[in-house]
């Protein structure tokens, strides 16, 4: 029972707030700077995945020094 409260405390997944956020925010950009939703989205995908994997990465770091 307690490892499912640790859990429920601080719930976190970097790569899935990444994506959700990154998709909107690239399409809007590619859709006014670069004229291609496509280009935009996919850019944005790009740069969620990574800020995603590394805000998990130094989360784990953080956990683990605990």
């Amino acid at each position: 029972m307690a490892d499912s409260d640790d859990a429920t405390d601080n719930p976190k997944n970097g790569i899935a707030l990444g994506l959700a956020l990154g998709l909107p925010f690239g399409a809007v950009i590619g859709l006014l700077l670069l004229d291609n939703i496509a280009l935009g989205a996919s850019l944005g995908l790009l740069a969620g995945i990574v800020i995603g994997v590394l805000v998990d990465a130094r989360g784990r770091a953080r956990g683990s020094d605990e």
